[in-house]
């Protein structure tokens, strides 16, 4: 019953948390492609002190009509009423993403987040490894970013990306492949919801407070908080592809992980510095695409580098190796984690224990029923959520259980 309860959680998490992220990154897109848009001001309107105070304007047609935006500085004598902020988007994100982190990830006592082969770490201390990553991930970005290094962008851009691949290569050493690649993605998420709460709000704030006490606007908070979302803007891509990484497990269960988290973290971050550069780089599409092709040849070139299938194997076996990627399996059979299906290591031979109460051999007819016709013998303490493999050949079914043998 506590199992039954744990998985609707999660399931109310994670839709409010993808609901909530399609909001948030959608905001960050529309409002910076609004801001390169914006068409310099001009002469218009019968008032002056409104051209003065034009920063640019934009006309959008959209549902039948067309909306006027301006972007203005603000009179303390003309404070628009209503006035919408956009925070609750950022927010309902990262609660979700943590309440989903707890309920996937936590429970159990943390044996999700391990890979029993990498390292002895016992659960409760890869729960605090986790959340000190999110904490001290945001201390040492804030850091830098509120020292004069923020001033040399050419070191402090390079420097962030290093230290998040280091705390990659960290966690890759005692977590399995799915959980580096979340947790990477918690702890950026974690530092662009920090930028929202810390930095934009509350320089929105200050600048707010300044003009309702009649004092002019001060364009330098909101200096201050568009440098933060324009972090926020670059680090959209990641964070969206991170947050959907459990379903790449060709790459979060690569050999090559960590670097090819890399390739994907800088490449998405490259494309997205392109999209913004349409306007002052004409061949900024050629750029883009480029980008998009040396990323997917990288990946793929690291995908089949010396050493992705456990040396020593067999030809049959290293078939099987790559069938276990390509077909998915590596999803749910994590290594070293036996949290969302029964663990593979040592299988071959073993007894299992069904949900009515039967033990059965893991013989090679075992295996190959189990791949092939998936709901024929469920194990006991998981449910019947394996698909059937029946598209599978016989020498394919044969590769899969030379590998099975191997673990």
């Amino acid at each position: 019953m506590e199992s039954e309860i744990a998985g609707w959680f999660s399931i109310v998490f994670r839709f409010v948390h993808v609901l909530a992220a399609i909001m948030w990154i959608g905001n960050s897109l529309l409002f910076t492609w609004m801001e390169l848009n914006l068409l310099p001001p001009k002469t218009q309107g019968d008032d002056p002190k409104d051209n003065e105070n034009l920063l640019g304007y934009l006309d959008m047609l959209h549902g039948g009509g067309v909306f006027h935006l301006e972007k203005k500085v603000l009179r303390p004598d003309s404070i628009p009423v209503p006035l919408h902020w956009f925070m609750w988007q950022s927010y309902t994100t990262w609660i979700s993403g943590v309440l989903l982190l707890i309920s996937v990830y936590y429970t159990h006592g943390g044996s999700a987040l391990l890979d029993a082969s990498k390292s002895a770490l016992t659960g409760s201390s890869a729960i605090a490894l986790s959340v000190g990553g999110l904490i001290f991930g945001w201390l040492v970005y804030d850091l830098i970013w509120r020292s004069k290094l923020k001033e040399q962008r050419a070191i402090a851009i390079p420097l962030s990306l290093v230290l998040i691949l280091t705390a990659a290569w960290f966690y890759n050493q005692c977590f399995n492949g799915r959980a580096v690649f979340l947790q990477i993605g918690a702890m950026m998420a974690t530092l662009m919801t920090a930028n929202v709460f810390i930095h934009i709000i509350q320089n929105q704030k200050k600048f707010m407070v300044a003009l309702k006490a009649g004092l002019p606007h001060d364009l330098k908070y909101g200096k201050q908080a568009k440098l933060r979302s324009m972090h926020n803007h670059y680090m959209t891509f990641p964070v969206l592809f991170l947050m959907l990484s459990g379903h790449f497990p060709q790459l979060t269960s690569a050999v090559q992980s960590i670097p090819i988290l890399a390739v994907l973290i800088v490449s998405l971050m490259a494309i997205k510095f392109w999209m913004n550069s349409r306007y002052q780089f004409k061949h900024w599409l050629k750029a883009l695409f480029a980008t998009f092709i040396a990323a997917v040849g990288l990946i793929a070139l690291l995908l089949n580098l010396p050493g992705q299938s456990a040396p020593g194997l067999s030809s049959a076996a290293a078939e099987g190796s790559k069938l276990f990627l390509n077909q998915g399996c590596a999803a749910c059979h994590q290594t070293g984690s036996a949290l969302l299906a029964p663990q593979l290591a040592g299988i071959f031979d073993s007894l299992q224990t069904l949900a009515d109460g039967r033990q059965v051999k893991a013989d090679e007819a075992y295996l190959r029923e189990s791949i092939s016709l998936s709901q024929a013998k469920i194990v006991k303490g998981y449910p019947a959520a394996m698909p059937a493999y029946t598209h599978l050949s016989d020498e394919q079914l044969d590769q899969l259980i030379a590998y099975l043998k191997t673990l």
